[in-house]
């Protein structure tokens, strides 16, 4: 065996494949001794410098080059033995985890949003419950008035609010005070007399809340020093956070949850721009004649609407509401904390 080790038979790579160029390579890890525990697979890579070279030894060159060596000797074949022993071993460090397998449910595709309707007359329960009321009149009966909802405002923070309550959640940006937004993403809606616990979410309900304010929060004082150095200073921080005042709780078994697709942006610079448009800006838009006839604004002509990188249009503004992680219809990009 020419240049081939030991290793990468046990780990499962075939001369062919290496002489292919292949460097992927599955590796089960054993089942452990301690209470029989499966142990996981893994896929690697490696690296160009994963593998040692192959430092060919001087004397003898191979079994079958030398010829005129005589490896049935002893000494020849201890001397074969220890020059090929550490030349095609694997250096552990150099390997990439391309893909790891740990026993975990399938979760994609993600499963269809759902839920489950809980009348408190009927509790306890023993049964899967349905995912609305089976009768019409149960449906429109529905009031929302007294009901609290718990819904996501970011990627990370919740907030259980009832109609009016005012809340003060991380920076929307693109907003001013008096617009009106949606949130989709609602956790959990419940009242006096039933609760809709969402799995993870409920689809069919959203909370309607209008900006009240744009501002700052309180002052937050960080000292910063360095040891040693006889370096310190104390600074004020105050975030960027939106105030908002809930205007709705709205549960709507009878429309299709899917939210329609964003509207195309009438000028690139409603969509690129990094800051607040003027209001001569947002006025003066060139119209041109479309297919059918009708105006049609003249940046379609060079730009379809279509998202640069996805989330582009949720971060905006432009989606018909907000949504966030668990939400199978989000599409936000989620922030790394």
């Amino acid at each position: 065996m020419c240049g081939f080790g030991q290793e990468q038979l046990a780990i499962g790579i075939t001369p062919h494949a290496l002489r292919l160029g292949g460097v992927r390579t599955m590796i089960r890890h054993p089942v452990k001794a301690v209470g029989n525990v499966l142990g996981h697979k893994l896929e690697v890579i490696y690296k160009q410098h994963g593998m040692r070279k192959n430092v060919t030894p001087k004397i003898p060159k191979h079994p079958m080059q030398d010829v005129d060596q005589n490896m049935n000797e002893v000494i020849t074949y201890n001397d074969l033995k220890l020059r090929w022993k550490w030349t095609t071993r694997f250096a552990n460090r150099h390997l990439n985890i391309q893909r790891k397998w740990h026993p975990f449910p399938m979760s994609r595709p993600a499963p269809k949003p759902t839920c489950a309707f809980i009348w408190h007359s009927q509790m306890p329960h023993r049964q899967r419950l349905p995912e609305m009321p089976p009768s019409a009149l149960a449906k429109s009966n529905i009031c929302t008035k007294d009901a609290f909802a718990v819904f996501k405002s970011d990627s990370i923070h919740q907030h259980k609010v009832t109609v009016g309550d005012l809340v003060q959640c991380e920076y929307i940006t693109r907003r001013q005070a008096g617009e009106k937004i949606v949130f989709g993403t609602v956790l959990l809606v419940g009242s006096k007399n039933w609760t809709i616990i969402g799995k993870p979410t409920v689809p069919y309900a959203m909370v309607k809340a209008t900006i009240e304010q744009q501002t700052l929060a309180g002052e937050k004082i960080v000292f910063t020093y360095k040891s040693r150095k006889k370096q310190s200073k104390f600074h004020r921080r105050r975030q960027h956070v939106t105030m908002l005042r809930i205007d709705e709780i709205v549960v709507n078994m009878q429309e299709d949850p899917t939210d329609p697709p964003p509207p195309k942006p009438v000028r690139l610079l409603d969509l690129w721009a990094n800051r607040w448009l003027d209001p001569e800006e947002k006025q003066g838009i060139e119209m041109v004649d479309g297919p059918d006839g009708t105006p049609v604004p003249k940046v379609s002509e060079l730009y379809d609407g279509s998202e640069h990188q996805p989330g582009s249009y949720h971060t905006r503004g432009l989606t018909s509401c907000y949504r966030f992680s668990p939400d199978p219809q989000h599409q936000a990009q989620e922030s790394h904390y």
